[in-house]
């Protein structure tokens, strides 16, 4: 006896509700990868979902950055520790001109981590270090100009022509050239990445200007250093820093 079959159509419309489910968890595991800070792994997650949304046939439901925009943070990401790692090495060296560089350099490149994989993972640290590098290197400079005037009141004291302010001298910017140089390590070492915190730096404290030798004082001008070539004493300001990165 013949059956009646027309209750018993065939569905050909696949079932996507698997495959929908399994693109949104996988897009969830991506932007928790972005907000804990690893845009590599946010990369991996979000490739994952871009592959079984193509395989599903519907990209609709693919949201936030894609898997391009995440390697792109993740790669500036890395550029950014490297960096500051330099940054640590220039320091320790007492390179801080280079330091200054390094730490500007990492801060481009964590800004542009986060512009790509949309996460907030920049938290200012590498601007900071900026500034502590550039104070660092304007101490330092300060200390070795003020290094070569003591050399040079030393030479003074030494010679036919001698004052007896020549020896007081010397001594007087030998110790502002020491306290500076003493500063400038202290800021290069805060600067450092793994030290540095997101704090401004205050006004430079290296040397009280009231220990200052009056230029007026001295004797001979002739047995002193040439000042048109010491470093500029002014304090550098935040455009400063910014124009020297």
């Amino acid at each position: 006896m013949p059956t009646d079959d027309t209750n018993d159509i065939f569905d050909a419309t696949p079932d996507t509700t698997d495959a929908t489910d399994n693109v949104a968890d996988l897009q969830d595991q991506a932007q928790q990868a972005v907000a804990d800070g690893d845009y590599a792994t946010a990369a991996d997650y979000q490739g994952q979902a871009e592959t079984a949304a193509a395989a599903a046939g519907d990209t609709s439901d693919l949201t936030g950055p894609d898997s391009s925009d995440l390697e792109t943070a993740a790669t500036d990401q890395q550029t950014a520790a490297t960096d500051q790692a330099q940054e640590a090495t220039d320091a320790a060296s007492g390179n801080y001109a280079a330091a200054t560089d390094d730490a500007s350099a990492a801060s481009s490149a964590a800004a542009g981590a986060d512009a790509s994989g949309g996460g907030l993972t920049d938290d200012g640290s590498a601007d900071t270090e900026q500034l502590d590098e550039s104070w660092a290197n304007w101490d330092q400079e300060t200390a070795d100009q003020d290094a070569t005037t003591a050399a040079s009141y030393a030479a003074a004291a030494d010679s036919p022509d001698a004052t007896p302010s020549d020896a007081a001298d010397a001594t007087l910017y030998g110790d502002a050239a020491a306290g500076e140089d003493q500063t400038a390590a202290g800021l290069g070492d805060e600067g450092t990445y793994d030290e540095a915190a997101a704090d401004p730096v205050p006004d430079d404290t290296a040397v009280d200007d009231s220990a200052a030798v009056d230029d007026s004082a001295a004797v001979d001008d002739s047995a002193a250093a040439d000042d048109s070539a010491a470093v500029d004493d002014s304090v550098p300001s935040d455009d400063d820093v910014s124009d020297a990165s």
